[in-house]
């Protein structure tokens, strides 16, 4: 099959898929069934993991792009008004459902190569994985709070954050190497500290956006 209409199925099942997980979490979420905290991170994930995986499948970053650049401006239009007020609690978790998009979109841009393009891969790993994650241990088991920055985020979470992007990275190193080595686990170790630490300090909301592109310029710089 052509890479153009390879690319072009791939953006419409995809699309398809999304918003399917969209509205499908939008209904959970207004009938009360699932705490919106949960259900935003869950949504989060699905869309993470989906992304993820059709990745590698895109043959020309333009037709990538065109999905997180479609969901960009759905989340930004006054018509997902209503989606964000059921399953986001306040404006700066809002702002997280089009920071997503924003993330992804930046990180094609900037990390965009031929082939299995692990370091885009590595930091899709950790902001579909590891900062839901973070977030679920953070709120649910967090004893220790940062004081003058982390943004409400605890130690705990920190520590679940490296964790999942040290494992993760470490495993899309291993396939992109071909086979191990040290090389894998000097990936996730500094992936994990690099994604951990920005993940610490940015501004809530604004993690989506910063965690994808730091783990993939660090995966860059050490492999």
């Amino acid at each position: 099959m052509p890479s153009k209409h390879s690319d072009l199925a791939v953006v419409a099942v995809s699309a398809l898929a999304i918003s399917a997980f969209v509205l499908l979490a939008f209904a959970i979420a207004r009938r009360g069934l699932v705490p919106p905290s949960i259900v935003r991170k869950a949504l989060h994930a699905a869309v993470g993991a989906w992304t993820l995986a059709i990745t590698p499948a895109f043959h020309q970053l333009g037709w990538a792009l065109v999905l997180p650049s479609l969901f960009l401006l759905v989340n930004a239009s006054p018509q997902a008004r209503p989606i964000f007020q059921a399953i986001a609690e306040t404006p700066e978790r809002a702002k997280g459902l089009w920071t997503f998009p924003a993330g992804v979109l930046l990180v094609y841009v900037l990390f965009w190569e031929a082939g299995a393009r692990p370091a885009i891969l590595a930091g899709l790993v950790a902001l579909a994985f590891a900062d839901p994650i973070a977030a679920i241990v953070g709120g649910s088991l967090g004893q220790r709070r940062y004081g003058r920055f982390g943004h409400g985020r605890t130690l705990e979470g920190s520590l679940a954050f490296f964790v999942v992007t040290a494992v993760g990275v470490g495993i899309v190193a291993s396939r992109a190497d071909g086979g191990g080595g040290t090389l894998p686990w000097r990936a996730g170790v500094g992936c994990g500290v690099a994604g951990t630490v920005i993940e610490a300090i940015a501004p809530s909301g604004w993690d989506n956006l910063a965690i994808p592109v730091a783990v993939a310029a660090a995966y860059r710089f050490l492999v």
